[in-house]
């Protein structure tokens, strides 16, 4: 990268003061390159020469696996927690937010915009704290850019709400009962009081799923359990943590898919519980399982795969 970079006439020191600013260009390049894989096939669909999503799918997990592995670290990418979501990881989440033909998108903590590559970002309102990745994401033609802390409320409604949120420590704060910690949970839940009752929400967050003895939930027990019993969860799915190597962690992570809102009057007739390990989905280990999942889960015409009681 240093020799390209060389090649096209930047000052690139030999010591790695500029990696970090060559590794957020190589990432931003990703991103557009993706984007114009998404534009191309719908200039062919348009044309009467429509690609299965699949083949769509696999030319972005080959653009991934061109990408060099994003490593350096910065103190300001330690303190904010900069990890990109992997191309074909982002490409399935907007696969879902897309079936449900939102009119409107929102993503609190875009980075460079990865996690939207394949929606319309004349629709989407992209926020960012980072002034590198901002100045990247305003050269998008996303439909709004902002800069806020995201555990605050975000203006208006949302047909879809999508988001990787940053993982970090936070004090506990109750929510409807629930007492839930952890500053991605915070996010994550700050971002969907903005969707609206019958939207779409994909969320991205670390570890995978825990469980008791008795095969019950145990880690981040509160924030699911509240998620369960406020909205239509369609599933998580357990994603292997190799699946996010090229971003520069091995960490395992889960994808949390969310079709509308539990109205008042469905909770006070029943409370929906995390489903317990026996009837958990199963971990994806490939991206080619991810899509089948996630391809799953979009055709899936059961509300939620939670316990209902």
């Amino acid at each position: 990268v240093r020799n390209f970079a060389e090649s096209l006439g930047m000052e690139v020191s030999k010591w790695g003061k500029t990696d970090i600013l060559l590794q957020e260009l190589v990432e931003d390049a990703h991103v557009r390159a993706a984007r114009e894989v998404v534009e191309m096939a719908k200039e062919g669909r348009e044309a009467g020469h429509e690609l299965p999503l699949k083949e769509i799918y696999d030319t972005i997990v080959n653009l991934y696996n061109l990408q060099p592995t994003i490593s350096m670290r910065s103190s300001n990418r330690v303190a904010m927690q900069q990890y990109s979501t992997p191309l074909p990881m982002a490409f399935v989440a907007d696969m879902f937010i897309g079936a449900g033909n939102p009119g409107s998108i929102m993503e609190p903590t875009a980075g460079n915009g990865m996690l939207v590559f394949a929606l319309d970002a004349g629709i989407t309102h992209v926020n960012e704290l980072d002034e590198t990745r901002l100045s990247n994401l305003r050269e998008q033609g996303y439909d709004k850019v902002t800069s806020q802390d995201a555990t605050l409320p975000f203006e208006g409604t949302y047909d879809a709400v999508i988001m990787n949120p940053p993982f970090g420590n936070s004090a506990a704060k109750d929510y409807d009962g629930y007492s839930i910690s952890g500053l991605d949970p915070q996010i994550a839940l700050n971002a969907l009081d903005s969707m609206g009752d019958n939207g779409r929400t994909a969320i991205i967050i670390g570890g995978n799923m825990e469980y008791a003895e008795n095969g019950s939930i145990k880690g981040k027990k509160a924030f699911f359990s509240y998620l369960y019993d406020h909205y239509n969860v369609k599933g998580v799915i357990d994603m292997s943590g190799d699946l996010y190597q090229k971003q520069g962690t091995t960490y395992p992570t889960r994808m949390i898919l969310i079709e509308g809102r539990r109205s008042e009057e469905e909770r006070k007739q029943s409370t929906v519980y995390p489903p317990v390990q026996s009837k958990a989905l199963p971990k994806v280990e490939t991206f080619e399982q991810l899509f089948d999942a996630v391809n799953d889960l979009i055709n899936s015409n059961e509300k939620t795969n939670g316990h209902t009681v």
